[in-house]
Order: C-alpha cells, then sequence, then structure tokens
C-alpha cells in the first residue's frame, strides 16, 4: 500500500526534520519527505538544541531524527524530550547501526508511536512513509530489512511462540497489517487473525495493557528481546 493510499484517514502530517549532515538533510526534506503525499516538512534542524530552541511554537505530528547528532544530545534524547513536552506524538529515528531494541527502553508512558529506519534505507519513499504514518499514528514499526537479521535472545518470552507465530510478530514489526502478512505467507487473514490472537495470549497481553494495544505491545516485547542472530545464542 502507498503512503498515500494508507494515509487516506490522516491526509496531513506535519514533520520536523533533524540531522546534523546539511546534504543528507537536504536529501531527506527535498527529495524524500516532499515526494510522500501525505507528509509537510514544518521544521529542520541540524541539532538537538536547535530544534529545542526553534519549535515550542510548532505543533508537529512526528519527529524524524538521526540517532547520532554528532556533539550534544543524541536524536533518541531528544525524542523522548519532544514526546514529554507534547511537540510530537510519533518518533522516526534513523540510524547507520542496526539496534532498533532502543525503541524498547524508551518512557511506558512514551512507548506508542516510533519507527526504527537505516539511514540506507531512506531512499525506499515508500517505506520512508510507512515509517512516517506509522509513527504519526502510534504504531511501532522497525526497517523491514532488519526483520531477517534478527534472532530471538534465548530464554525469552518469545520462547512461548512458535516458530509461524514469531514470524509473524516480526512482521508485525516491520508494520506489515495482518492481510499483506497473510498474502506474504500464502495464509488467509482469518489465519493470521488467529494467529496474532495466539501471540498476544502466548506472551500474556490483553487489550489496554500497560495503556497500549496488544499489537505494539507485542512489538515492544520483541524488540526487547531480538538482536543480531550471530549474538542471538
Amino acid at each position: 500500500m502507498s503512503p498515500s493510499a494508507a494515509g487516506a484517514s490522516l491526509p496531513s502530517v506535519r514533520v520536523i526534520v533533524v540531522e546534523d549532515e546539511p546534504l543528507f538533510r537536504d536529501l531527506l526534506v527535498g527529495a524524500i519527505i516532499s515526494r510522500i503525499p501525505v507528509a509537510t516538512v514544518i521544521g529542520r534542524f541540524s541539532t538537538a538544541e536547535e530544534c529545542l530552541a526553534e519549535t515550542a511554537h510548532l505543533e508537529a505530528d512526528v519527529l524524524l531524527t538521526d540517532i547520532d547528532l554528532g556533539p550534544g544530545a543524541t536524536g533518541v534524547s531528544l525524542a523522548i524530550h519532544m514526546r514529554q513536552l507534547g511537540r510530537a506524538r510519533g518518533v522516526v529515528l534513523l540510524s547507520n547501526l542496526a539496534l532498533p531494541n532502543v525503541i524498547s527502553t524508551v518512557p511506558p508512558d512514551i512507548a506508542d508511536g516510533w519507527a526504527y529506519l537505516l539511514k540506507t534505507s531512506a531512499s525506499n519513499i515508500d517505506q520512508v512513509g510507512r515509517a512516517i504514518l506509522a509513527a504519526a499514528r502510534g504504531d511501532i514499526l522497525i526497517d523491514e530489512s532488519l526483520v531477517d537479521s534478527m534472532g530471538a535472545v534465548q530464554p525469552s518470552p518469545l520462547d512461548t511462540l512458535t516458530p509461524r507465530q514469531l514470524d509473524v510478530l516480526a512482521r508485525m514489526a516491520s508494520g506489515l497489517a495482518n492481510k499483506t502478512i497473510a498474502a506474504e505467507l500464502g495464509l488467509t487473514p482469518r489465519t493470521v487473525e488467529s494467529l496474532v490472537s495466539q501471540i498476544f495470549e502466548n506472551l500474556g497481553l490483553r487489550e489496554g495493557s500497560e495503556g497500549l494495544n496488544p499489537r505494539v505491545s507485542a512489538i515492544l516485547v520483541y524488540l526487547e528481546h531480538v538482536v543480531p542472530r550471530d549474538e542471538s545464542k
């Protein structure tokens, strides 16, 4: 589904971009986000400190920030601060490193509405669009290229899942809807819905647990207990 189609119920997403490398910042704003119909950049900054100083008057839906902003505060610290100040309701983190687990460490009261993308995926306009929309809606999304490279640590709560359920959960973490997961796995949507319900049950998640919907909670459990595959044993 294209970002424009996926965002039919969210016609305009106001985005703040923070990136310390000028050329990459211009690429994000001028060549990537400008081609996402539902997104509008309302501010662009090079440091966390500059962003915090200049955004008190802005009403953003999503903060898109590099994690490594050079000297000064990191993008993660900035994102947490912006969320706690109410200046952004969602965050897209960009990084050169495959460390999406950082999302599972944010304070519980702002644990929804996070996406994690590798900077090498920034040229994928569809994925950037899906990440922005997911963050704005309060969902969790990680770069789809990370799913195949991550494995569950043992022991962990993920041990309660069958291989099929773990596969479905990983695809949920990459932002795929049940219908898309069904098509990719050659299953019926009803079967995937059943698998998702079993995932929630096996992980002990219920609607409203910790103030989050169980899909978000399940993805956070996944991110807390996965690492690059060569470190998972």
